[in-house]
């Protein structure tokens, strides 16, 4: 969308019937479950604009009940897959809940990206994995305890030495801003930003924060093998 996208409010509906960008059978290219073959949930919608978002998550006028959601799931999904990873926009401005239990109770795995700013009641299960990209100075404060893992976007140039992470704001481009620092002890995932004739700066910027740090490299292994 690349700031493009309409800044949304947390919709209070039920949870029975969800905006969904699309449903797809891909190899998840990010984070810790890397290179595993998951299906996407991409949910409609985000609370944030950041600049360099490369996503499209608004041109869907689907709004499947959540039976038709798990029906598609189950659909796409190979007998071999057990990870579905709900995704945006924004998954948590919506209610995710009642989609993530009925997954649950099917035996799979979830694993849930957001950028943190956003609170929900979700289930408390081992096989529920939450992912958090910072793109604010603070998180809600409700979620940072519930959040497993970390994942930080870094731009050469715009990463703090001291502790390798970002020091710039992704709203409004050119503005320093501080994002939230993760607790210590959670795991944090570095990636490069994605920019046209930037790529390899960041991604040299994201290398050497992991190896000075302690991070953890990931790279967009969607991009590098040509799929969704």
């Amino acid at each position: 969308m690349f700031g493009q996208n309409p800044i949304r409010a947390q919709d209070d509906g039920n949870g029975e019937t969800l905006w969904v960008q699309e449903v797809f059978y891909t190899l998840q290219g990010e984070g810790p479950f890397s290179g595993e073959p998951s299906v996407f949930v991409r949910l409609a919608g985000c609370n944030l604009r950041c600049y360099w978002c490369d996503t499209e998550f608004e041109n869907s006028t689907w709004k499947p009940s959540l039976d038709e959601v798990v029906s598609r799931i189950e659909a796409l999904r190979p007998r071999h897959c057990d990870l579905i990873v709900l995704t945006g926009g924004e998954p948590l401005r919506q209610q995710i809940g009642p989609l993530i239990g009925r997954l649950l109770a099917e035996g799979l795995r979830v694993q849930i990206e957001t950028n943190g700013t956003l609170w929900r009641a979700l289930p408390d299960d081992p096989r529920l994995t939450i992912v958090c990209s910072p793109k604010t100075p603070a998180l809600h404060p409700r979620m940072v305890p519930r959040i497993d893992i970390y994942k930080y976007v870094l731009q050469q140039g715009a990463v703090d030495p001291a502790d390798g992470l970002p020091v710039a704001s992704t709203q409004l481009r050119g503005q320093a801003v501080r994002l939230f620092r993760p607790p210590p002890g959670k795991p944090v995932y570095v990636m490069p930003c994605d920019e046209a004739g930037l790529s390899d700066e960041n991604r040299r910027a994201a290398t050497k924060s992991a190896l000075d740090h302690g991070y953890r490299l990931t790279l967009q292994l969607h991009k590098i093998a040509g799929i969704p």
